[in-house]
């Protein structure tokens, strides 16, 4: 199978948003500002608020600002705040690089704000680069608590068949999360981990854990994938 661009196989890359093209940690701390501003109490120091322990408490359900337990308003930050949420750098040109080539590209989220995140795309003119961008929103309501990975992989595999994706055609996935790998491993993909967000944390490469790639961020893609590309 071939694209229109040459000899390569058709590529699809399934990529995350948090943590990987976004960097949620404004908008987040914004949200955070806001409730215990609301709520008339001081809040902790930025470095506590973008803690991982901070955000373990956030999920857990154990932290309250005020009279707020936290986690019943935690998808405020994805509806409300993404207007103060920016691209890595880099990954503009390396989306338009990739589409530009012919790859295909879908947006995948466990977590909420499919109509945000379109506005984000288009806000920095991407969002032609995509074909499916697809958020927790999308999942039938019978499914809404499903655990991330079984989140993601679902949209992923909706958003696959929207593409067109075939067998033999070359599948990356990209994360900074366990769930990425998951999701990778579950399609038979090349997972390609990245350091940003959450990345920082993700097992090394090559290890039973791990993804089979880490980029410093998602700006280095692609030149992964188009080397890869150019190979074959």
């Amino acid at each position: 199978m071939t694209d229109e661009i040459g000899s390569a196989p058709r590529t699809t890359v399934v990529l995350d948003r948090d943590g990987t093209l976004l960097d949620f940690y404004e908008m987040f701390h914004r949200f955070v500002l806001d409730l215990h501003r609301q709520e008339g109490v001081t809040p902790p120091p930025r470095e506590e608020i973008l803690g991982f322990g901070y955000w373990s408490a956030i999920t857990s359900g154990a932290l309250h600002i005020g009279s707020v337990r936290v986690r019943d308003r935690v998808d405020e930050v994805a509806h409300r705040y993404m207007a103060h949420g920016t691209l890595y750098p880099g990954v503009v040109p390396m989306l338009s690089a990739l589409s530009g080539a012919g790859v295909r590209l879908a947006l995948v989220s466990s977590w909420v704000g499919t109509e945000s995140t379109v506005a984000l795309l288009e806000r920095y003119a991407v969002r032609e680069c995509f074909g499916p961008v697809l958020t927790r929103d999308d999942l039938a309501a019978r499914d809404a608590q499903v655990p991330d990975a079984d989140c993601k992989t679902t949209l992923a595999r909706r958003a696959l068949d929207g593409l067109g994706h075939a067998p033999d055609h070359r599948l990356y996935v990209v994360g900074d999360t366990p769930s990425d790998i998951a999701l990778g491993r579950r399609l038979g993909a090349v997972v390609v981990g990245v350091r940003t967000g959450n990345g920082g944390g993700l097992p090394p490469e090559g290890t039973p854990e791990g993804p089979d790639v880490v980029l410093h961020s998602a700006a280095d893609l692609g030149e992964l994938i188009l080397g890869a590309d150019r190979a074959v």
